[in-house]
């Protein structure tokens, strides 16, 4: 059976410039997993004022299309002698 690591025969001990170099590999991906938390909550934060947003807007079209709507009917039901 070959090993992935070859020139290792001991699986129990590990040399020290490959120790450092996983606590360096850790503590950079602990660095960019913090910084992607607050790149979501920034994101949420943004969908959430969005959401806020899409909703003014669709009522107040909402309304706006109503008025058209009525003012619309009115003009071409009622007659002005």
């Amino acid at each position: 059976m070959t090993s992935a690591f070859p020139e290792r025969r001991d699986p129990d001990t590990i040399d020290r410039r490959e120790y450092g170099n996983l606590e360096a590999q850790v503590a950079q991906l602990t660095r960019d997993v913090h910084q992607l938390k607050t790149t979501v909550a920034q994101l949420r934060e943004m969908m959430l004022q969005a959401q806020g947003g899409w909703r003014a807007v669709l009522i107040i079209g909402g309304i706006a299309s109503t008025l058209g709507a009525a003012i619309t009917w009115a003009v071409s039901h009622i007659k002005v002698s």
